[in-house]
């Protein structure tokens, strides 16, 4: 819930800041999403289970990262801070996407259907096999590049205002 302190906030950067469980939330998602990831990419030796477990790990992450990061709204009227707003949902879009693509990699669930023919074959190893790689870093350049851009224009709003 959003109380009168939070209005306050958000009136005065134009984000709405999020509750110390939300933000505890945003952090367990992404500590999810980087133990899933190591999981999955150095795990392998460990077995298959333990990848699957990370790859399920990663995923609920990503979903929460980027449920939490979606609550934090931007009210203001500064184009540019409403555009890195929007650049940052695309990440967001990205790490979910990312989580679905390796859903796919380790758990074959479309596989069968997929691969009845060689094209179909050379088509899911093409596009999905393993290209959650690519997601997740489009996703974590947009993620850095937003969340640095966003503190810079707030600071340069408030050297401004001060």
């Amino acid at each position: 819930m959003m109380n009168e302190n939070n209005d306050m906030k958000a009136g005065q950067s134009g984000f709405r800041t999020l509750t110390r469980q939300q933000s505890g939330l945003l952090a367990v998602g992404a500590l999810m999403m980087v133990l899933g990831v190591g999981g999955v990419i150095f795990g392998g030796s460990m077995g298959l289970t333990f990848v699957k477990v990370c790859t399920i790990v990663f995923a609920v992450g990503a979903v929460t990262f980027a449920l939490m990061q979606m609550m934090q709204t931007y009210n203001g009227n500064d184009m540019t801070l409403r555009r890195l707003r929007q650049i940052m949902i695309i990440g967001n879009v990205c790490f979910i996407l990312a989580a679905l693509l390796m859903v796919e990699s380790n758990f074959q669930i479309l596989f069968p259907y997929v691969a009845t023919t060689i094209d179909g074959y050379n088509g899911w190893v093409h596009y999905v096999y393993n290209n959650w790689v690519i997601a997740l870093l489009i996703a974590a350049i947009l993620q850095m590049y937003t969340t640095h851009r966003i503190a810079s224009e707030l600071k340069k709003r408030e050297e401004g205002r001060g």
